[in-house]
Formats: structure tokens, C-alpha cells, sequence
């Protein structure tokens, strides 16, 4: 006998045999009241302009909407078809927006490759794809993607010779035209060191270093751009506009609306749109109070 608390009971032959038909049974049973929906799958054509990388100009998108319902998500949509239609348009924008319509050819295979792929709707029941996906460009609206492009690339290159001819001037007015010495010296190498014309065009070069360094009639907001602009040269065109700006505001904090005012408008900014309008009454965090 065992000291175990309970009967070393096992089932014989026969037991073991029913204990199988029982669960045979009940698993007949389960199967017989389990409900499988039938997969089912839609089709819908349609049509509709699809954005390009600029504005007011569309590719057109003709494809066939395929969507299906899995119930055994939990999830539910009370109209499928247009969650499905609104998924596969916005993948389709998600590229055609970055694109121009000049690429109208490889944009429609990426289109197709992507939206043939079928996914979840996300949040409800429905998978969507799509299938024989065309994509088409006007006409009209090419001639004016390319129109676009050469201006767009005119105006790039207008920008870049400018920005070299500020530069140059920059260059002539703070590091050559700063004095006599520096002048010469520029001269004579970019004149194969002639000395004896150097000599003779020394009260030339004189006058020149003297215009350039007479800059006692300007603005005191053309100064300080000036300044700062001198003790950073190598700013692009865009940097240059956003130290004016950050220039405006520290003068709004410290100085009040007006003196930023007057500076915006000296600078070029539009008025006080950059200016800090700040509650003189109310302490900046290091401790100063903006000028009357």
C-alpha cells in the first residue's frame, strides 16, 4: 500500500478508451456550432487626381479597389468600401506628392508596386489593394512641370551668382580695402608685383581704402549687421536673413518694439512683424529690463 494520501488509482484499458470517445464527441460538437465566416472580396473602380510636388498641378490615377472583411479581428467598419478606397489613396499620395510630374513613367510602376500590396485598414476590419493601377499627366499641366523646372533652375543659378557677387564685394570691403598696406599688397599680386605702378598708384589705392572705410553716414542697424556679417563670412544668403531676424528680436527684449522696429525696417524685415513685443513692466530672465 502506498503512503501516498489518495488510491494509486489508474484507468484500465476500457477506461482509457472511453475517456478518448468522450473527447472525440465533445470536439464533434464544438466543430458542429463553430461559425467560419466565408471570405469575401470586393472590386471597385476609380478614379481621381493625385497631388505632385507642386501645387496645382496632378497626376490622374485610374485603378481598381480590392477590399476584403476579416470578422475574426474584432474590429468593425460600417463602410468598408471607402475606408478602403481612403487607404489606398492616401498611399498613393504618400508618393505621388514628393514627385514631379516629369517622372510620371517610374512614379506609376512604384504606384502599382505599392499598392498591390493588401493591408489592414488600420483600426477596422477591411484589407485593401489594388490592381491594374494607371497613372496619367496632362498634357497642359507637363509643359508646365517643365516650365516650372527651368525656372526654378534659372533662379538657382541667379541666386548663386549673386550670392559670389556679395561675397567678392564683402571680400574687397573688410579684408583688402581695410588699408594702404593690405591694398597694395592685394594689387601687386594680382598684377604680377609690378612695384614701380604699385608706387605710382599708391595715392589711388589711398583714396580707394579711405572710401571704403567711410562708413560714419550709415545707419547704426546697417553697422551692426555689418559687424556681425564681418565676423561671419562664410553665411549663406538664407543665414544672413535669419541673423536679421535674430537681431530684431534681441534688440525687442533689450530695447522695446521701437528700436527693433526701426531696425527691421532699416534691414529689410517688413516692419515689426520679427519684433518681440515684450511687458516692459515684466523681469527678463537674466535680470535686465528693456530701454524706455
Amino acid at each position: 500500500m502506498s503512503g501516498r494520501p489518495w488510491p494509486d488509482f489508474r484507468p484500465g484499458p476500457l477506461g482509457a478508451l472511453g475517456a478518448w470517445w468522450r473527447r472525440r464527441r465533445e470536439s464533434a460538437v464544438v466543430d458542429q456550432y463553430t461559425y467560419v465566416p466565408v471570405q469575401t472580396t470586393h472590386q471597385h473602380p476609380f478614379e481621381t487626381p493625385l497631388p505632385s510636388a507642386v501645387y496645382g498641378l496632378d497626376f490622374q490615377a485610374k485603378f481598381v479597389v480590392c477590399w476584403r472583411m476579416d470578422l475574426t479581428t474584432g474590429a468593425r467598419h460600417h463602410a468598408p468600401r471607402s475606408a478602403a478606397i481612403n487607404d489606398l489613396v492616401q498611399r498613393a499620395k504618400a508618393i505621388t506628392e514628393r514627385a514631379m510630374l516629369v517622372h510620371h513613367a517610374p512614379i506609376r510602376y512604384q504606384l502599382g508596386d505599392e499598392l498591390a500590396a493588401e493591408r489592414q485598414v488600420e483600426g477596422t476590419h477591411v484589407w485593401a489593394r489594388a490592381e491594374n493601377v494607371e497613372l496619367t499627366v496632362d498634357e497642359s499641366d507637363l509643359d508646365m512641370a517643365r516650365k516650372h523646372i527651368e525656372l526654378h533652375q534659372a533662379t538657382t543659378v541667379r541666386q548663386a551668382e549673386r550670392e559670389a557677387e556679395r561675397a567678392e564685394i564683402r571680400y574687397l570691403r573688410d579684408e583688402v580695402l581695410t588699408d594702404l598696406s593690405t591694398a597694395t599688397i592685394w594689387w601687386l599680386y594680382r598684377n604680377g608685383y609690378q612695384v614701380e605702378q604699385a608706387v605710382q598708384l599708391s595715392e589711388h589705392l589711398a583714396r580707394l581704402v579711405r572710401i571704403a572705410s567711410d562708413r560714419g553716414d550709415r545707419h547704426w542697424a546697417d553697422a551692426l549687421v555689418t559687424s556681425f556679417e564681418s565676423a561671419l563670412p562664410r553665411l549663406s544668403e538664407d543665414h544672413r536673413q535669419d541673423l536679421r531676424v535674430h537681431l530684431a528680436k534681441a534688440l525687442g527684449v533689450y530695447g522695446g518694439s521701437s528700436v527693433a522696429g526701426e531696425f527691421a525696417d532699416r534691414v529689410g524685415l517688413g516692419g515689426d512683424r520679427h519684433v518681440n513685443h515684450v511687458n516692459p513692466a515684466l523681469p527678463h530672465q537674466n535680470g535686465a529690463t528693456p530701454l524706455p
